[in-house]
């Protein structure tokens, strides 16, 4: 079976570019490049994966879920930068996919498409791949089953078939992080839940979530069960879809779902067209290879802050040449 690598790219890259502060060429900050790299290739050299995807958010990337519910991301305010430093920004990430368009690693991009469902469409379409999404977003913890692994760089943790999921400081099991979303909400994304239904009072109201893989249905029949006996404002919001600000009834159900599920993403033909030739397609090896990579990192200044050792460069490299080499023996098999 073939081990793939997905990266969920502006989660990777904003990680850095917010993070590593430090790390400049020439008075110019190159920060967001290195620890892309230092981390990709820490990670495949920890891991032999045959295939790496990296997956970009488009633009206008959340207008499909806005057209559904206007209000998604509306909290989301812009990322506080002069233009100096938004102009970095789209340098450095520009950069990060001319590195990558070296080492023989796939990039997904398109308009009006989210990295989410992007990286949920390839997994979905997948047949015969072990897959590990490269991601600190737990939304993408939907995906996880016995060919699908999580492993976040923010808690360097990986999260497999049967883990559970600390959602606001409660752990539900994976298989109900889809659930616990629709009733619930995202405050992250503006998406509004049952009022007065936080995770804690979904697990205490609702034991079997943490028991078992559950359907709305079935949570929504035994609330009505129960609240026969002992009604209870919760329930009664619950049983209306009634939010904080408006009661929505069953359209309550209908929109959270459809915004939240990535077991069934919210993709654009183009988007699926670019993913499933993702899948299948190789790469063309015409001007590609590590020593391009090299010949960027040196004008970008990045070789001063590895060790200071005679190979300590040979062993940086060696991981994407490995990567490099597999790529181009796919390509003399076909």
């Amino acid at each position: 079976m073939i081990k793939t690598l997905l990266v969920d790219g502006d989660n990777l890259f904003k990680i850095g570019f917010h993070g590593a502060k430090d790390v400049f060429n020439d008075g110019t900050h190159v920060g967001g490049v290195f620890h892309f790299v230092s981390v990709l290739r820490k990670f495949l050299d920890e891991h032999n994966h045959d295939k790496v995807v990296v997956f970009w958010d488009g633009d206008s990337n959340s207008s499909i879920r806005k057209s559904i519910y206007p209000q998604y991301k509306a909290n989301r305010r812009q990322d506080d930068m002069n233009e100096y430093k938004y102009e970095s920004y789209l340098y450095q990430k520009s950069r990060i996919k001319q590195y990558l368009e070296e080492i023989f690693v796939r990039q997904v991009e398109m308009h009006d498409n989210e990295a989410d469902d992007l990286i949920a469409y390839y997994c979905k379409i997948s047949k015969d791949e072990q897959i590990i999404i490269f991601s600190a977003d737990k939304d993408l913890t939907q995906l996880i089953s016995e060919n699908v692994t999580i492993y976040s760089p923010i808690t360097k943790k990986y999260f497999k078939n049967g883990d559970m999921i600390s959602l606001n400081k409660v752990d539900i099991p994976h298989y109900n992080v889809l659930l616990t979303k629709i009733f619930t909400g995202d405050k992250s994304d503006n998406i509004e839940g049952i009022q007065g239904l936080g995770e804690k009072t979904l697990v205490k109201f609702f034991p079997q979530v943490m028991e078992k893989p559950c359907t709305m249905e079935e949570i929504l029949d035994y609330a009505r069960n129960i609240h026969q006996d002992k009604p209870s404002k919760t329930f009664t919001n619950l049983l209306t879809g009634k939010t904080k600000s408006t009661i929505l009834g069953e359209e309550f159900y209908t929109t959270n779902k459809k915004i939240v599920d990535l077991t069934n993403p919210l993709i654009t033909d183009d988007g699926k067209e670019l993913v499933e030739q993702i899948l299948t397609d190789t790469i063309d090896p015409t001007d590609r290879g590590y020593k391009n990579l090299m010949r960027m990192m040196m004008e970008d200044g990045l070789f001063k802050y590895l060790p200071k050792n005679d190979d300590a460069w040979v062993n940086f490299l060696k991981p994407f040449m490995k990567l490099t080499r597999k790529e181009k023996r796919n390509i003399n098999k076909n």
